[in-house]
């Protein structure tokens, strides 16, 4: 099985979270960050296609939210999965349906949330001072979930 994981991290999160998925999937697994990629991809290899991204002000990576729009057929055609790392995981639906085609989450075998990391020491000046006005500088709930990764990792195969 190939499987290839796309993914959107702004400050390393995510990514954390795609080395993980790509230990512990079976098979072949390519890691691609869409922020990071040139050139065309050759999707027709890979059996599976993992996308994923962080929620920042409800929204996604542009550039992942292109890559899935402009490649809706192709991978409406692959086993699909969507994992988000998001810190107010009640809001996952709502995220999901304003940045992915609807077309795609009909089709897609597992959606999860994996929850978040608050890296300040990270983040420009604008991003600490919003995620600090939304948990009112409480960042227990920031925690990424093992048990959800590997929940992800059994759905997915």
């Amino acid at each position: 099985m190939k499987t290839l994981i796309i993914y959107a991290s702004k400050y390393g999160c995510t990514a954390d979270c795609a080395n993980y998925l790509k230990t512990n999937l079976p098979g072949d697994v390519t890691l691609i960050d869409i922020n990071k990629a040139s050139g065309q991809m050759e999707l027709n290899r890979f059996d599976t296609i993992i996308i994923g991204g962080s929620v920042y002000v409800s929204k996604v990576s542009k550039n992942l939210r292109g890559f899935c729009e402009s490649n809706l057929d192709l991978l409406c055609k692959k086993r699909v999965g969507i994992f988000l790392c998001c810190a107010l995981s009640e809001q996952a639906d709502e995220v999901l349906h304003t940045n992915f085609p609807s077309a795609l989450l009909h089709h897609v075998k597992t959606i999860q949330t994996f929850g978040s990391e608050a890296r300040l020491e990270q983040m420009t000046f604008l991003d600490k001072t919003i995620i600090k006005a939304v948990t009112k500088g409480d960042f227990s709930k920031f925690q990424i979930s093992k048990e959800r990764m590997d929940e992800f990792v059994q759905e997915i195969v």
